[in-house]
């Protein structure tokens, strides 16, 4: 049986600094461990810390989300500034995938190291019972994008049953599509726009298992080994007619297996 229970956790700032954050439990047969890491991009260079002892998960209490890490030397909050969205976005014989976006937008401040780290945040969980080796995709695009005036998130996958959710503003938008990995079609017209597009991890993602138990490691290795992930920060623009009402940044991956 293999499950996976995963929070992700986020923060961009003003002028674009990214600081990302997970924690989570993988169960595999007789294997089990927590992991949590702290994943920082800054004037084009990107961090990667990682833990996997006294792993504490996020505690979601009304408004708030709260995190601490003591050997990461992290700590956060999240204040909500948006309704929560459920889906289960698979049910069937290989398992499920339960995602929750507890908050799409959220005022956030972060501690890293010393360092304080505040602006617009995001915060999702994600439960999984599907074996990696049978993820319903081969190409998963996956993005937020979030001003103060407005908020968008998305999920589309294609490969094996093309599927795609997008939601702005709280609202589903059930005739809105993929454009060049950003969302369009949205209601009254509004297409986002993506610029100047940084890479914060552009890797496989064995390559992100350091820290893992080494029978985890062996277990998984051929059901990740082509999996990919190219994750980047952009400024991102709503656009109507050409013109754009709303200015902000989006954080969006690519995942290819």
């Amino acid at each position: 049986m293999f499950r996976l229970h995963k929070w992700y956790l986020d923060v961009v700032t003003d002028t674009g600094d990214v600081l990302i954050l997970y924690a989570g439990t993988v169960e595999w047969g007789r294997i089990a461990f927590d992991y949590a890491s702290v994943l920082q991009y800054r004037d084009g260079v990107t961090r990667d810390v990682q833990s996997v002892r006294r792993v504490a998960q996020p505690r979601l209490q009304a408004d708030a989300v709260t995190w601490r890490s003591g050997p990461l030397r992290v700590e956060g909050q999240w204040i909500r500034d948006a309704q929560e969205i459920q889906r289960t976005l698979v049910n069937g014989p290989d398992g499920l995938i339960n995602w929750t976006c507890h908050m799409p937008r959220a005022q956030a401040t972060v501690q890293f190291q010393g360092e304080k780290i505040a602006g617009l945040g995001y915060v999702e969980s994600l439960t999984l019972s599907i074996p990696p080796s049978k993820l319903p995709f081969r190409t998963l695009r996956w993005g937020r994008h979030l001003s103060d005036r407005h908020w968008l998130v998305w999920i589309g996958w294609a490969g094996c049953g093309d599927r795609r959710w997008i939601w702005m503003d709280g609202e589903e938008q059930p005739a809105a599509a993929l454009v060049d990995g950003a969302p369009s079609r949205l209601n009254g017209g509004a297409r986002l726009r993506l610029s100047s597009p940084r890479d914060v991890r552009d890797r496989n993602v064995l390559e992100s298992l350091t820290g893992v138990p080494a029978a985890m490691t062996r277990r998984i290795a051929g059901s990740l080994a082509s999996l990919h992930e190219h994750k980047q920060v952009s400024r991102s623009s709503l656009v109507i007619a050409d013109q754009a009402i709303d200015h902000g940044w989006a954080l969006h991956e690519v995942v290819t297996r």
